[in-house]
């Protein structure tokens, strides 16, 4: 059996303020300072810099003239062009996997406990809840993905998941149970049923109704921490 690697320092930065820009701990316009963010891990400025690098090339940090980075403020045609993107991965996945029979009983029991998971932490309305949440519903998508067998395509997906919920910059008030419920529930019992026709009309409406929904609430209006 191969050694297992253990995560550099940078990979664990890295990690840490991920999981604090898709929370919304780190909301958008939110300048990052290596030595501040070095003091509160605890570790040197050079992981802490080689972290934001990674950030920014999965497109949720950019810099800026003075050379310092900020958490990514996404304009409308921002959020348009993610969700064009996740179309196109998430509907051909799910048509394709229940065309090929991967959508087995096995997968759906995972798909619909994903599903069961979310549902109850959104429903306990408090912010521990809401990580568990944001987490479960990221993969419930990436869990779709995963039926058009492709990994290259999976590992995009997974950026575009985690730019999508830098959007929102998720809080309870956010989440609209029973839409979400609902939504979810019609996708699931789509591909239960093998029925790729109707997975794939369920997918697009719930993806269509989320990207709407982002863009209603403008990134201008997103929280900024001094």
């Amino acid at each position: 059996m191969p050694k297992l690697k253990r995560a550099t320092l940078a990979e664990q930065a890295y990690e840490e303020l991920r999981s604090q820009i898709v929370s919304g701990r780190l909301p958008a316009g939110q300048r990052l300072l290596a030595e501040q963010l070095a003091g509160e891990l605890l570790i040197s400025q050079t992981p802490v810099k080689e972290a934001i690098a990674m950030l920014e090339r999965d497109g949720l940090v950019e810099g800026t003239a003075r050379r310092s980075s900020i958490v990514r403020r996404f304009t409308p045609a921002a959020i348009e062009e993610i969700f064009e993107a996740r179309m196109l991965v998430e509907l051909d996945a799910i048509a394709k996997g229940i065309a090929a029979g991967r959508a087995t009983p096995e997968f759906v029991a995972r798909l619909r406990a994903i599903f069961d998971a979310h549902m109850t932490e959104v429903a306990k309305q408090n912010d521990e809840a809401l990580v568990d949440a944001i987490r479960l519903d990221r993969e419930f998508h990436e869990l779709i993905v995963q039926l058009g067998a492709n990994d290259t395509i999976a590992s995009w997906h997974r950026v575009i998941q985690r730019q999508t919920q830098t959007i929102r910059n998720f809080t309870l008030k956010s989440y609209t149970l029973e839409r979400t419920r609902q939504e979810h529930s019609a996708i699931v019992e789509a591909v239960a049923d093998g029925d790729a026709e109707q997975a794939v009309s369920a997918l697009k409406a719930h993806l269509a109704a989320s990207r709407d929904a982002m863009m209603s609430r403008a990134p201008e209006d997103f929280p900024v921490r001094a």
